[in-house]
């Protein structure tokens, strides 16, 4: 076997006995470290020891996040019930949002083997924390019951804090609550605009405030309310095909989709972060072939802009890039809407740059086009919807990341 030429990239490997049959099924960001980790730690124990002396091969399967990792080795785990792994028993790593039978149906996070009594069920999301902050966005928005039931003596703490709408005091009846109810469901399959829209308006009312904790929170709020709804791939489509092949898909359904006449090799993503103007970053992520190709990011500290502005951010940031003799993209993508599109399109024709340069709204997932007034909006099942997302993640985890680093540095000289 040769470690060596493991991928170092995100996805699950088999390791396989002499007959072929799989005997431990894993996952990893870093296929090639984590394997290697497991031959390192041979003699820690006997089941360890035992393992790698009847591993006679190991096969890798890449795929685009630790999320789809997580459900892929579930599958398979399940599917072939290797030896040497701990049976994940009721999915116990996956946590589901139940919806009770009751006559006030009750909202709750559940393990699987806690479904029987559910009216109707969300999930399995591998992200307990992200679930468990979403619920709590949602149930400022759509108040709803968890454990109290009609009839009780003194109203729950839930009432008290705006959380619960009174049903155990009798405040509402069960023809309105069933309305709250039938909201959050229709939320949960998807209808998230309502919600954004508010989490919005308060986080623009916290800025104006200058409230700098609270609009942090809310901003959270808004990352785990998109991250729930987030469609993913399912797992078994990395059985069926090659990472290299789904990519490919999603470059040539995105060109269709974009009216480019042939797929994008090097794609530029844009990003600026800020905290009300304060440590303000500009980031450029490349995808390259459809994969991330970290070796070509680039950071921008904001050196000219001071105050809140995005759009001269963003103009400053694409100054400085096209001032570099880096490969030329094929297309651009850069965050926001049609403001900063026509503010990138004005750069990109100073420079005699020829590609394409699309926006994306994060709200609602809009695609904006040059000449075209009206946003783009791809099904959720789209292939280029998912690569469009990857693209946008990134970028911000990597503006974000930076943004950080250089707050994390302010505190130190602040407390110094």
């Amino acid at each position: 076997m040769q470690l060596n030429l493991l991928p170092q990239k995100t996805g699950v490997y088999i390791f396989r006995d002499g007959s072929g049959k799989p005997i431990y099924i894993g996952k990893a960001i870093n296929i090639k470290k984590r394997v290697k980790n497991h031959f390192d730690l041979k003699d820690a124990n006997y089941r360890q020891g035992a393992l790698i002396e009847k591993t006679k091969k190991i096969e890798d399967i890449l795929v685009d996040s630790e999320i789809e990792a997580l459900l892929l080795e579930a599958n398979l785990i399940k599917k072939y019930k290797p030896a040497f792994n701990s049976q994940l028993k009721d999915d116990k790593d996956y946590l589901y949002i139940k919806i009770t039978n009751d006559q006030f149906p009750q909202v709750l996070t559940a393990r699987k083997k806690d479904l029987g009594n559910a009216k109707i069920y969300f999930g399995p999301f591998p992200s307990v924390n992200k679930v468990r902050e979403t619920l709590k966005a949602l149930r400022k928005i759509f108040p709803f019951s968890i454990h109290c039931k009609p009839g009780m003596k003194r109203a729950c703490l839930g009432y008290h804090l705006g959380l619960c709408p009174g049903v155990c005091v009798g405040k509402i009846s069960e023809k309105e609550y069933k309305k709250t109810i039938a909201s959050l469901k229709l939320f949960l399959q998807g209808r998230k605009k309502e919600v954004l829209s508010k989490l919005n308006r308060e986080l623009g009312i916290y800025s104006k405030r200058l409230e700098y904790e609270k609009a942090s929170e809310i901003k959270n709020k808004i990352e785990a309310v998109s991250y729930i709804t987030r469609p993913t791939r399912n797992p078994s489509e990395y059985l069926e095909e090659e990472i290299g092949d789904i990519h490919d898909r999603e470059l040539l359904d995105l060109a269709k989709n974009i009216g480019m006449a042939s797929k994008p090799v090097r794609i530029e993503s844009y990003d600026v972060s800020n905290l009300f103007g304060k440590q303000a970053t500009g980031s450029m992520i490349v995808f390259t072939n459809g994969e991330p190709d970290k070796n070509e990011y680039r950071r921008f500290r904001i050196k000219t802009i001071r105050g809140i502005s995005d759009i001269a951010m963003l103009d400053e940031v694409l100054e400085r890039r096209f001032k570099n003799k880096w490969p030329t993209p094929d297309l651009i993508v850069v965050d926001g809407g049609k403001t900063q599109l026509n503010t990138t399109l004005k750069v990109v024709k100073k420079i005699g740059f020829s590609g394409k340069v699309i926006s994306l709204a994060k709200k609602f997932e809009q695609i904006y086009l040059p000449i075209i007034s009206k946003p783009l909006i791809l099904p959720r099942n789209s292939d280029a919807l998912k690569l469009i997302q990857r693209l946008r993640d990134e970028a911000h985890r990597f503006a974000i990341s930076y943004h950080r680093k250089l707050r994390g540095k302010q505190f130190l000289t602040d407390k110094n």
